[in-house]
């Protein structure tokens, strides 16, 4: 599989948004794999441990854009990575419009024995904000990693 076959990228010179990235998926489930490899190479320069907090966080919350907001391969899902003063934000977006992400209030935890449901879990011990917006073209999850 040639991995950026699949990533559908604006239409700039060199797929890059000036300030961060962004890219666009089809939700299927090579997304997050596909976000990934993208993210991981614009993300180059960052010291290893922060590129695989990055990289860890971007694909739990693609997955679960994939798994929760989507309508399956024929949807969409965006993921943006901006530079805002000393923090990155990373947001991913799905088409849904029904409220499929949780208030940030909730941390939400799905216990010791579960096997799935652990991404947002895993969102808000390793970033240092997140959260969530609903609209009706879509909900997005973002979260904020401080230098």
């Amino acid at each position: 599989m040639n991995a950026d076959a699949d990533i559908l990228l604006p239409p700039t010179p060199s797929g890059a948004v000036p300030g961060g990235v962004e890219l666009l998926v089809a939700a299927d489930q090579d997304a997050p794999l596909l976000a990934r490899h993208a993210a991981g190479r614009a993300l180059a320069s960052w010291t290893r441990e922060r590129r695989e907090i990055a990289l860890l966080v971007i694909s739990e919350l693609v997955t679960n854009a994939v798994l929760h907001g989507s309508d399956g391969p024929a949807s969409v899902v965006s993921l943006s990575i901006r530079r805002s003063g000393r923090a990155t934000r990373i947001a991913v977006r799905d088409p849904s419009a029904h409220g499929t992400a949780p208030d940030v209030g909730e941390h939400p935890h799905p216990g010791a024995g579960a096997r799935s449901g652990w991404g947002l879990a895993i969102v808000g011990e390793l970033t240092d904000r997140w959260g969530t917006e609903q609209g009706a073209d879509g909900t997005t999850v973002w979260c904020e990693l401080d230098d």
